[in-house]
């Protein structure tokens, strides 16, 4: 093993590449599906959230305005829509009436599907291009890695990243949560790097700039990123405070000019998108966004500032209306949430949500190997009544106090959040626990135990939980969105822990539904499903709409298919009497379509 081992870190470059073409090949067949044969009917449909994110990037490309789908930054989409500027497509006409308006849905699907553009051929290229980017931020990952921990740690960590069925499943779509969690990490990997060159008076730009420009491009992916620069100032200064007292004005200093130089870096790529808008439009979006909660003064402040319709301060304000967007949804959580058994409204579901997804969502292999590292790193602490010399130790390693800031941080802020619509949300957190595992591991694998008088090698013990990994994420093919592990029933039992992106993520299974009506050769299916895909385009006449909470039972012998997320909205309901209930149907099950469309037949 130990040759194994060596072998592994000689040849780490190469394995990290395989890795990476690993993650490749499975984000774009598992969405793809047998392309070849058709795009109409291969993989995997629309998620409801692109219906909004594809279609905004072509807007914001094409128009240099920023009123669809505000309440997100622009990078993922403007990078998902730059294979569409190639396909000459057609934009939908805006009213005059709705010029400044977020009318993200019915804009989205209108271009989809409404003004003669082909859906399919977008959503391929479009997903193509971000999985493509997910891949590179992948390999930079594993590069800063090394750079830190040496080669071993940082293939681990590669290896629990790309066989993780959550980062496969999200990794693939034109959604912000798996590269602003690959940010995050690079992020603080670069900022780190800075640190330790600062304190050991090295040249210290390189990473400076490396920190810069992942720091610039995590904000601009995902909101949850405003978490990211207080806990990389934080976790640097209590670095600075243990390792060189006397450095922290110098770090202070470079700090501000870091983040004068984020805030330009933001201004200019958002400035961008908002050329066009007028200073009229601006302003109404600033009025639209400003919470009732807040002082006037602030949002009379915002229009004189953009009054002078500066192109980095427009980029800048244009940023913030977006930021309060998100903090009005957050602390609205208008989102129903189904969650074991019970279904929430703006209340939330309990800081249990993410916890429970976590354990039912990570593999059971990697569950073992983080609960190893948690007893190993408590007894470490422990050991010989020196407590407070390990916790010096551990903070005198920039990294380790920085991604200790960050996680404190943004744990409580996921803990507190009422919107809970999936564990995707906790990301940031459980790809940097695929790291500090994959660290805490690797230096065990070289050692040996004594069991039964026999000296055992480690790294012999741990493979099990490596094939365990492996082999859920092969059982898994392709359903990985619904992957759930066998403490919550297995994928296929999933969906009874939380459904939304966790499981159904608005209807991703419709391309299959629309092939098996086709196949079969259904004249009409009534059909309960959520999605912000207009479904008649796939299943053409056969398609009948139907709510079980307002019409009535259709005929004996019909066909009513189902999505989980509407099953489990409707049968936990418990405003609705059992006879609007899909229970009544539980016996009358024909066909499951993929794992997220139930098809019953009325008797």
């Amino acid at each position: 093993m130990s040759k194994i081992l060596e072998f592994l870190e000689k040849e780490a470059n190469y394995f990290a590449l395989i890795f990476c073409l690993i993650f490749l090949l499975a984000t774009f067949f598992s969405v793809q599906g047998n392309f070849w044969e058709g795009l109409k009917f291969s993989g995997f449909a629309l998620t409801s959230d692109e219906v909004s994110h594809i279609p905004a990037g072509y807007y914001y490309l094409k128009t240099q305005k920023y009123f669809i789908n505000a309440e997100h930054p622009p990078l993922i989409k403007d990078i998902a829509a730059i294979p569409l500027l190639f396909l000459n497509l057609n934009l939908p006409q805006i009213p005059e009436e709705l010029r400044y308006e977020n009318i993200q849905w019915d804009f989205g699907s209108n271009f989809l599907f409404g003004v003669g553009n082909n859906p399919d051929l977008i959503t391929f290229f479009s997903r193509t291009i971000i999985i493509l980017f997910n891949g590179l931020l992948l390999f930079l990952v594993y590069y800063f890695l090394k750079k830190i921990f040496g080669a071993l740690p940082s293939l681990i960590s590669l290896f629990l990243l790309v066989f993780s069925p959550n980062l496969i499943a999200h990794g693939s779509l034109v959604v912000f949560d798996v590269p602003l969690a690959l940010l995050c990490l690079l992020s603080i990997l670069a900022f780190s790097l800075f640190l330790r060159d600062l304190t050991e008076n090295r040249k210290f730009w390189q990473n400076f700039i490396f920190a810069l420009l992942f720091t610039g491009l995590t904000l601009l992916t995902k909101f949850q990123a405003i978490f990211l620069p207080p806990s990389l100032f934080f976790g640097g200064l209590i670095y600075i405070l243990f390792v060189k007292k006397e450095f922290w004005k110098k770090y202070l200093l470079l700090f501000i000019f870091f983040s004068v130089l984020i805030l330009i870096f933001i201004g200019l790529i958002h400035g961008f998108q908002t050329i066009n808008m007028t200073v009229k439009g601006l302003q109404h979006q600033i009025s639209y966004s400003y919470p009732l909660e807040w002082p006037s003064l602030g949002r009379n402040f915002l229009h004189r500032l953009s009054s002078l319709n500066i192109f980095v301060l427009n980029g800048l304000i244009e940023y913030l209306v977006g930021l309060m967007m998100m903090i009005s949804r957050a602390a609205g959580a208008w989102q129903s949430t189904y969650f074991m058994g019970n279904v929430y409204g703006s209340e939330g579901a309990s800081f249990t949500y993410f916890p429970v997804l976590f354990f039912t969502k990570e593999t059971l292999g990697f569950l073992f190997l983080l609960f190893l590292t948690i007893l190993s790193s408590i007894r470490n602490f422990l050991k010989n009544n020196q407590f407070k010399q390990k916790v010096t130790e551990l903070l005198k390693n920039p990294f380790n106090a920085t991604c200790l800031v960050f996680f404190l941080i943004y744990a409580l802020f996921s803990l507190t959040l009422k919107l809970n619509i999936g564990i995707r949300h906790i990301f940031p957190i459980t790809f940097l626990l695929y790291v500090l595992v994959a660290k805490k591991i690797s230096s065990w694998l070289p050692l040996k135990i004594s069991i039964l008088k026999k000296e055992v090698k480690i790294s012999f013990l741990l493979l099990p939980f490596f094939i365990i990994i492996i082999t859920a994420w092969i059982l898994t093919w392709p359903y990985f969105l619904s992957y759930y592990n066998i403490l919550a029933g297995g994928t296929s039992e999933g969906y009874k822990i939380a459904t939304n992106s966790n499981y159904d993520w608005g209807g991703q299974d419709v391309k299959k539904l629309g092939k098996w009506v086709e196949e079969n050769k259904i004249e009409r299916i009534y059909t309960h499903i959520f999605s912000n895909v207009p479904l008649n385009y796939y299943l053409g006449q056969a398609y009948k709409p139907f709510n079980i909470r307002t019409d009535p039972i259709p005929p004996k012998d019909s066909l009513i298919a189902v999505s989980t997320f509407e099953l489990q909205n409707v049968n936990y309901d418990k405003e609705l009497p059992e006879s609007k209930k899909y229970f009544q149907f539980e016996d009358n099950l024909i066909q499951r379509v993929g794992t997220t469309i139930f098809i019953f037949q009325v008797k």
